[in-house]
């Protein structure tokens, strides 16, 4: 818990892949609402495709299985998110 209270006081410390991976999720959430509006939808193909890279790179050595990759990726899909559920109602 305290890692976590760190990183809000100082975000210069967020590594640069995870603020990478937060971006993808941004834009794949954003490109995933261009075809539906349906929240639930959005996130279970945010999980699906977060995840899928993820083990994607691990079954294929091309990079390194990192659960935190896949949760920046979703933290940066719920961001837009909420911000279109706040625009919905």
């Amino acid at each position: 818990m305290n890692k976590i209270f760190e990183i809000l006081r100082y975000p210069e410390k967020i590594p640069n892949d995870k603020r990478l991976h937060y971006m993808v999720g941004v834009v794949l959430t954003a490109l995933i609402a261009i075809f539906t509006v349906n929240l639930y939808i959005i996130l279970g193909l945010l999980v699906l495709v977060a995840y899928g890279i993820e083990y994607g790179q691990k079954w294929t050595k091309s990079g390194y299985y990192e659960h935190w990759d896949a949760i920046a990726v979703i933290l940066g899909g719920l961001t837009v998110m909420v911000a279109m559920w706040r625009n919905i109602l």
